[in-house]
C-alpha cells in the first residue's frame, strides 16, 4: 500500500483523533485501497475495527493507537503526538484532560503554523483577557497600564495590563493605530468541542471565584445577582438550556447596539444539577 498520501497528511493539524484517522482512511482509499484491505496492512482486530472507533461506539486503545502508528509510519514527534492525541480524547477527568492538552499544545508549538494558531486559545487562560479586550477601545488613547489597572474589579497591576495587551495584539485581537487607540478585530478560534471545553473550564471557576470576592465592592443598584431553584425532567432541563442559550444571544445583539458603553460587564448562567434521582430509584 503506498503511504506517501497518508505522510502529507499533518498528525500536529489535529486535536481530535479520530478526525485523524478518518483523514487517513481518505486518502488510503482515494489511492484505491479497500477498507479490509487498509487493515490488514495496519494489523489491527475484528472486522469494523475502524467504522466503530469513527462512530464513537469504541475508543481507540493505547496499544492499538502504537500499532496505527507504526503502520502509518509515524516517528518520534509525530509519534508521540498521535499517541498522546489518544489519551487525550480518550482520557474523561478534567484535570488529567487539561494536562494532557497542555502538553499537545507544546508539541505544536515548535510548529510555526500551530503556534500562531494556538495562540488564539490562550484567550481564556486569564479571565482579565476578555475584559482589556472589550474595556480598551473604550478608554482614551495613551491612557496608562496603571490608570487602566485601576478600573478593574479587583484591581490589576501595570505588568498584568502590559502583557495582557501584548497578548491580544499579538493574537490579533485587537489593533492599536497611530494615535494610540484600540479597536477590537475578531479572530476565529475554531476547535473541536473537547478542547474548547478544557481551556474554558477554568476560566469559568475563576470567574465564579472572582464573583464571590467583589460582590460587596458593588451596591445593589450595580449589580444584577439572582437565582432560582425548581425541579426538572429531562426534557425541562434541555428547554430551560435553550432558553439561556436565546437570553445570551439577545443579551450580545444589546451589547451590538450600545453607542456608548462605560462598563464591561460579566454576565454568567449557571445551570447545574444539585440533586438527583436515579433512574431505578424513581420507578421504584
Amino acid at each position: 500500500m503506498d503511504m506517501q498520501s497518508v505522510s502529507e497528511i499533518s498528525v500536529f493539524m489535529y486535536f481530535d483523533y479520530r478526525e485523524y484517522i478518518h483523514a487517513i482512511l481518505e486518502a488510503l482509499q482515494s489511492e484505491g485501497a479497500s477498507m479490509r484491505s487498509i487493515q490488514e496492512a495496519a494489523g489491527v482486530p475484528g472486522s469494523a475495527f475502524f467504522s466503530r472507533i469513527l462512530d464513537g461506539t469504541r475508543p481507540l486503545s493505547s496499544a492499538n493507537a502504537k500499532v496505527l502508528a507504526k503502520a502509518w509510519n509515524l516517528r518520534g514527534e509525530e509519534a508521540d503526538y498521535f499517541l498522546g492525541l489518544v489519551q487525550f480524547g480518550n482520557e474523561k477527568n478534567v484535570d488529567k484532560r487539561e494536562h494532557l492538552l497542555r502538553k499537545l499544545l507544546a508539541a505544536r508549538a515548535s510548529k510555526q503554523e500551530y503556534a500562531l494558531q494556538d495562540s488564539a486559545l490562550q484567550f481564556f487562560s486569564k479571565w482579565y483577557y476578555p475584559v482589556l479586550r472589550d474595556l480598551l477601545p473604550l478608554v482614551p488613547a495613551r491612557t496608562s497600564a496603571e490608570k487602566i489597572g485601576r478600573f478593574f474589579t479587583p484591581p490589576l497591576r501595570a505588568p498584568q495590563i502590559k502583557s495582557g495587551i501584548r497578548y491580544l495584539t499579538e493574537a490579533g485581537f485587537i489593533v492599536c493605530d497611530k494615535n494610540g487607540k484600540f479597536s477590537v478585530t475578531s479572530p476565529v478560534v475554531s476547535t473541536p468541542p473537547r478542547v474548547r471545553s478544557t481551556m474554558l473550564r477554568k476560566y469559568h471557576l475563576k470567574n465564579l471565584e472572582i464573583n464571590s470576592e467583589v460582590y460587596d465592592s458593588f451596591t445593589s443598584d450595580e449589580r444584577s445577582i439572582t437565582s432560582v431553584t425548581c425541579s426538572l425532567s429531562k426534557e425541562g432541563f434541555e428547554k430551560v438550556r435553550t432558553e439561556i442559550t436565546a437570553l445570551r444571544e439577545k443579551i450580545l445583539a444589546i451589547a451590538q447596539e450600545e453607542s456608548n458603553p462605560d462598563r464591561v460587564c460579566h454576565v454568567g448562567f449557571q445551570l447545574v444539577p444539585r440533586a438527583q434521582i436515579p433512574a431505578k430509584e424513581k420507578k421504584a
